[in-house]
Order: C-alpha cells, then sequence, then structure tokens
C-alpha cells in the first residue's frame, strides 16, 4: 500500500514538473516572439526616419518623420505586452500617459566622454501627428528649417524609445540599435557612412580654410554645404548589403558621389542667389539674395531595380513580342478610327 501510493506521488511530482516545463517553454517561446515584434518595429521606425531624412519635400519629410515615431511607439507598447491599436491617436494618447517623462533630456557619461540628447515635449509630438494628418489628406507645405526640425524630433524620439526599451529588456539602448539596425538595413557597420564622414570632415575643413582667407571663420562653416547633406544607399538585398558595409572600394566610389552632390546643391544655391537677386543692386538686396538662397529642401533620385539575366531576357521578349505584333497590324484611315470610337 505504502510502495502504491508513493508511485503515485511520483507520478503526480513528474506531471507538476512536466507541466512547469511546458508552460516555461511557452513562456520563453512567447518572450522571444515579443522580443522579435519589438525589434522589428524599431527597424521599421529606422526605416521611416531614413526615409525622412533623405526627402525632398515637407510633405515627405513629415509623412515618413511621423510614421518613424508611430512605429517606434508600437515598439514600447508591444515591449509591454499590449497590442497595438490601428488608430494612431490612440496610440500616442496610451504611450504619452504610460511615459510621460522619456522624452526628457539625457545626458550620460561613457567614461571621459559623455552623451547628450535634447529629447522633446509631447505637446510638440501632438502638433507632429496633426501635421502628418494635413500631410497625408491636405494640401501641405512647410518651411525647410521646420520640416528639417521634425526629421531631427523623429530621431530624438526613436533614441528615447530606444532608452525605454533597453531598460526594459536590461541591455544597453546601444545594443538594442544595433539590433535594430542590423534588422533594417541588413548591418550595424556601413564602410560607406565611414567614407562620406571622411568626406564631410574634409569638405569642412575646406570651408574652415575659406573662411580664415576671407574673414568669417564661424560664419562660413556654419553655412558650409556639406553640414545639410547626406548619402546612404538602401537594399534589401543581403549580398548586397554585405558589399556596401564592407567594401571599401565601393566606399570610396560613394564618397566622391556625395562630394559631386555638394557641388551640385552649391551650383543650384548660387542660381537661385543670382534669381532672387535680379537686377537689383546694393547692399541690402544682396544680404537678401544671400539669405534666401538656401532656404529649400532637395533630394536627388536616383535607383537601380534589377533581375536576374533569365527575367530580363522573358520580359524583353513579351516586350518586343508586344511590339512586334502591334506593327504587324494594318494602319487604320482616320475615318475609320473615327467610326470605331462612336460605335
Amino acid at each position: 500500500m505504502s510502495s502504491h501510493l508513493n508511485q503515485e506521488k511520483q507520478d503526480h511530482l513528474f506531471v507538476s514538473c512536466a507541466d512547469d516545463l511546458f508552460t516555461r517553454m511557452n513562456i520563453y517561446a512567447m518572450s522571444g516572439r515579443k522580443r522579435q515584434n519589438v525589434i522589428l518595429n524599431l527597424a521599421l521606425a529606422l526605416q521611416y526616419a531614413q526615409h525622412a531624412n533623405f526627402a525632398g519635400t515637407a510633405r515627405q519629410a513629415v509623412a515618413d518623420g511621423y510614421s518613424a515615431i508611430d512605429a517606434a511607439m508600437s515598439a514600447i507598447l508591444t515591449q509591454e505586452g499590449i497590442e497595438p491599436p490601428r488608430n494612431h491617436k490612440r496610440k500616442l494618447a496610451l504611450v504619452r500617459t504610460s511615459h510621460p517623462a522619456m522624452l526628457s533630456p539625457n545626458f550620460k557619461w561613457r567614461g571621459t566622454s559623455a552623451t547628450y540628447s535634447p529629447g522633446g515635449d509631447w505637446d510638440s509630438v501632438e502638433g507632429f501627428y496633426k501635421q502628418w494628418l494635413d500631410s497625408r489628406y491636405r494640401s501641405f507645405d512647410l518651411p525647410p528649417a521646420q520640416a528639417s526640425g521634425r526629421v531631427r524630433e523623429a530621431h530624438q524620439f526613436i533614441n528615447a524609445t530606444m532608452r525605454v526599451i533597453a531598460r526594459r529588456m536590461k541591455i544597453g539602448a546601444r545594443k538594442l540599435g544595433e539590433q535594430a539596425s542590423k534588422q533594417a538595413f541588413g548591418t550595424d557597420h556601413s564602410e560607406l557612412g565611414l567614407a562620406v564622414g571622411t568626406m564631410h570632415d574634409h569638405l569642412f575643413s575646406e570651408a574652415e580654410r575659406f573662411g580664415e582667407m576671407y574673414g568669417s571663420k564661424l560664419g562660413t562653416k556654419l553655412a558650409s554645404t556639406t553640414n545639410y547633406c547626406e548619402l546612404d544607399i538602401a537594399t534589401g538585398d543581403q549580398l548586397t548589403q554585405a558589399i556596401i558595409g564592407e567594401d571599401e572600394e565601393i566606399a570610396a566610389e560613394g564618397a566622391r558621389v556625395y562630394a559631386e552632390f555638394n557641388k551640385l546643391v552649391e551650383r543650384i544655391i548660387e542660381k537661385r542667389r543670382e534669381r532672387i537677386l535680379g537686377s537689383r543692386q546694393g547692399e541690402a538686396a544682396n544680404a537678401e539674395a544671400l539669405n534666401d538662397s538656401p532656404n529649400f529642401m532637395l533630394s536627388m533620385k536616383a535607383r537601380y531595380h534589377g533581375a536576374t539575366v533569365r527575367e530580363s531576357g522573358e520580359r524583353w521578349a513579351r516586350t518586343l513580342a508586344g511590339l512586334g505584333v502591334a506593327f504587324r497590324k494594318p494602319p487604320r484611315s482616320r475615318k475609320e478610327n473615327q467610326r470605331g470610337r462612336k460605335s
């Protein structure tokens, strides 16, 4: 009898342990999926922010900029186990209520260096949301400086989001950012970015020397075109992502394109100054033209949409076959065409 009871206890203990293990495995799987969804939403935020970075119009800057904020808020709610609502205004209210201080300025020491994030405020984010609605559904425009300010605000919001989620995950915000960047762009390191940064420093130094020669060192540095230009290459192909991230030759070529783009923008600024000035003369007119000439947004669109050689050949074959059929048809007279339209 005692042996039978001991066996029942052992069986019950085994079942309890198995249930507990199964529950733990389910929780681990759910937490793994949640983490993946959080990283995915952060990656979407980074992608939208990149689109806003390279906007050529205020409408695009605001539309993509707030979309980045919206994706970041989805990441916060997902991390907290809350299904992000489809209603964007409700999503904003939820995150603002649960994290009222997340946009406070952030100052952090790392050894002998420090990082500072200016933060933001929720009322401004509310205004950003309203502009986002206008940019999607109404006639919309903003001065370039205000549109650029919204892009910076989107980046600041993403940085604040990284800090909030990193604390919950108990990892560093930088590490979380690297994971999201790898999900978004295929890499967390870019030789292209380093090369463009080096070219920026070179162009900036040239502007500084020019300022020293002509007596306006600080003004020339601040007005340097390279301060307001960026270059990046986006692709979803993993092999190409690796090449962009690792290949120094491609990086150098990208930096050369960046320098040429700076020259193009400088030419456009000069052409704008000439047209704004027109036939007017005098110091006041020159000052006005000089002040207004850089007041615009510009994005240079270049793309490559490739395919395999076989797919390209099949596409061209279909196109040429269609042209052949069209050319084999006998031409219709004008009267026949008119009769066809009337009928």
